[in-house]
């Protein structure tokens, strides 16, 4: 016998034991539940889901059709079978127009199992196809995520560069300032802004790779305040955020995938505070060590809590509990998926009136894996660098910053810095964009490769935040070491201090 959760529309009870006979004599291990009216439909289909529904054509109070409405405003693709006492033709073909699956006489009875199954069957095909077609659409929002994260970060890096390395020229140069000397003062707030700026721009970049399986260890609490930095604009007016950060910081996941899932939960809590009518208004996060080894971060907030018949379907792809307009019901599917690939455990704690608690178990981080700082070196050491970059502010604010004793040469094209290699000129350091029009940093490096081997192994790469999966298997291939812009002036100049010069130069 086949299970079968059936809701059946009928107001005589002897036409409702014809049809679960029927039912039962094709197979159907029936558990049946009985309405009459729309208030009665609207509360079963609310309370509990069904695998069909049978509805009488006429009823006292309203009919088929008006059920299958209240049916389809609920966003549900259940079989529905219309069975009449009297049906007349064109009343049959409005039902299918209207979309009702099938219909039949109640005095043949004889095709409803075999015209149930068909339906069942067809229902589960379109199942799988939405399943399917919601996969496609995930992804396709998360490529499109990357893209555009990875494009603005590299447009803003390659100015936000310049400026910082030109603060960094004056800051330096000007030597210790007079006791309230307005210039000074108006260099060093000019200098956290742009910091400011280069930590947004960072904090963006984590959606350049939301699609990246790679996994490492890394510091969970500077990912969830990344994604707080991200979230400000959107927060900070709607709740008092509180970090209870507790647990060991290191993690092992991937830097884009868990800063997507701690910005879209944080939204979430914002959005459900700003629409709670309590007083105290706060979103608290939370790391603990699990008894397991695992790392439990916890987003609680105080807001209004999810209605109960809905909890089910919150991580379902499109459902959303946010007003037409204000919700696409993709959030909580694309990070439930991103915590999957991840390793990770994505799920509700608890919701109610006092507020809500998302949560997310990861593994833990081995010692083994936490990285060790190097040493910055606090001045530039005597190095002849080339600097290759189609920005040329950036090569001259380069230029700038690292001075005497390096000598600098700055160039804004590839077939430009070929020509003096194939010179005879040569570089204890070439600085390099990997992303260049007519001639990008991977293309120039093969030429240079030919052209000089032993001058290709002192390229360093610089990136604006552009990365593809060509870009990474490229680097990955080299070994040769890549700079992120801005460029921090103490790890570039401790990066040149560990690359030894050459015994001679041209």
């Amino acid at each position: 016998m086949t299970p079968l959760k059936l809701l059946l529309i009928e107001d005589a009870e002897d036409d409702a034991l014809l049809v679960l006979r029927e039912l039962r004599r094709s197979g159907y291990d029936v558990t049946c539940t009985r309405v009459e009216t729309a208030e009665a439909l609207l509360q079963a289909l609310k309370t509990s889901p069904w695998d069909a529904i049978i509805s009488d054509y006429a009823l006292p109070r309203f009919d088929a059709l008006a059920a299958f409405h209240l049916v389809r405003l609920r966003g549900l693709d259940v079989p529905f079978l219309i069975v009449s006492g009297q049906m007349g033709e064109d009343t049959a073909v409005a039902a299918m127009k209207a979309g009702v699956h099938d219909f039949m006489l109640k005095d043949r009875l004889t095709r409803l199992g075999p015209a149930l199954t068909r339906e069942l069957r067809e229902a589960r095909l379109r199942a799988e196809r939405r399943e399917m077609q919601e996969q496609l659409l995930l992804s396709d929002r998360l490529a499109s995520l990357g893209l555009l994260s990875a494009s603005v970060a590299h447009e803003i890096n390659n100015p936000l560069s310049s400026l910082l390395a030109n603060l960094d020229f004056l800051l330096e140069t000007r030597g210790t300032p007079e006791p309230g000397s307005e210039q000074e003062q108006a260099l060093i707030d000019s200098r956290m802004c742009a910091e400011r700026i280069r930590d947004i721009v960072r904090d963006i970049k984590i959606f350049s790779r939301p699609e990246d399986k790679q996994r490492a260890a890394l510091d969970v609490h500077q990912v969830l305040d990344s994604s707080l930095r991200l979230a400000h604009n959107h927060v900070a007016h709607r709740a008092r955020i509180i970090k209870d950060y507790g647990a060991p910081a290191r993690v092992i996941g991937g830097e884009g995938p868990l800063g997507q899932i701690f910005l879209n939960l944080i939204i979430n809590a914002a959005d459900a505070v700003a629409e709670s009518e309590g007083s105290a208004r706060e979103i608290r996060l939370v790391t603990r060590l699990e008894d397991a080894g695992n790392v439990r971060v916890e987003i609680h907030d105080t807001g209004r809590g999810i209605p109960p018949e809905v909890r089910e379907r919150i991580f379902e792809p499109f459902f959303t509990t946010k007003p037409v307009g204000l919700g696409t019901g993709l959030g909580l599917a694309i990070c439930r998926r991103l915590a999957q690939e991840q390793g990770a455990r994505l799920g509700l704690e608890r919701t109610g009136p006092e507020g809500t608690v998302f949560f997310l178990v990861l593994p833990r981080a081995e010692a083994g894996e936490v990285p060790t700082p190097t040493e910055a070196a606090p001045k530039s050491p005597e190095r002849n660098v080339l600097v290759l970059d189609d920005e040329a502010m950036v090569g001259r604010a380069i230029q700038r910053v690292l001075g005497a004793p390096c000598e600098v040469q700055v160039l804004d094209h590839g077939a430009k810095a070929l020509e003096r290699v194939a010179e005879g000129q040569r570089f204890d350091v070439i600085l390099c964009d990997l992303l260049m029009p007519e001639m990008d940093g991977q293309q120039f490096y093969e030429r240079l490769r030919r052209l000089a081997p032993e001058q290709a192994q002192r390229v360093v790469f610089m990136t604006g935040g552009a990365f593809s999966e060509r870009a990474r298997v490229f680097l990955a291939d080299t070994g040769l070491p890549c700079l992120d812009k801005p460029l921090e002036l103490r790890r570039l100049r401790s990066l040149l201090a560990h690359i030894d010069p050459l015994n001679a130069r041209a």
